[in-house]
């Protein structure tokens, strides 16, 4: 899990081909992105796109833990206070949902092992080799959740 400012992302840009792309148009629109239920945004067809989300929280013992293992995810909360649990997936052991390969999504209760507060102008990158918690808090959060393929 890599944690920033959408401010400051050229280290973080050379990673993956396509984090220069995303972090663009992240800066762009993080602050008037398009409504949500208008998702995904297709930036590059099958590679990259962004879902532009309205959920509401929930308390961290409620919250589990989700996987993905064809695309990173780029987290970025727009108008307020996101925590995300963290566990690395090697250390997963309890499944709730096996993998979905049509939704790239499993799910597991295991217990975070870390908690991370983003900001709202900041953003969680989470690898396939991080099972994370995301939209825990209270309220609706407006967040943008970008998907960048691994493969590329």
């Amino acid at each position: 899990m890599i944690i920033g400012k959408l401010s400051d992302t050229q280290s973080v840009e050379r990673l993956h081909p396509l984090f220069r792309e995303a972090f663009e148009w992240l800066r762009a629109n993080a602050a008037t992105a398009h409504a949500a239920g208008i998702s995904p945004v297709v930036l590059k067809e099958g590679k990259l796109w962004a879902n532009v989300e309205t959920p509401q929280m929930k308390a961290r013992e409620e919250q589990v833990l989700e996987v993905h293992r064809k695309y990173i995810d780029i987290h970025v909360p727009v108008d307020k206070v996101e925590v995300m649990g963290y566990l690395p997936t090697s250390s997963l052991k309890q499944v709730r949902d096996a993998y979905d390969a049509n939704r790239d999504i499993a799910f597991y209760t295991d217990a975070p092992m870390a908690y991370v507060t983003i900001q709202p102008g900041e953003f969680a990158i989470v690898t396939p080799e991080d099972a994370h918690a995301p939209i825990i808090g209270e309220g609706e959060v407006k967040k943008i959740c970008v998907k960048v393929g691994c493969a590329f």
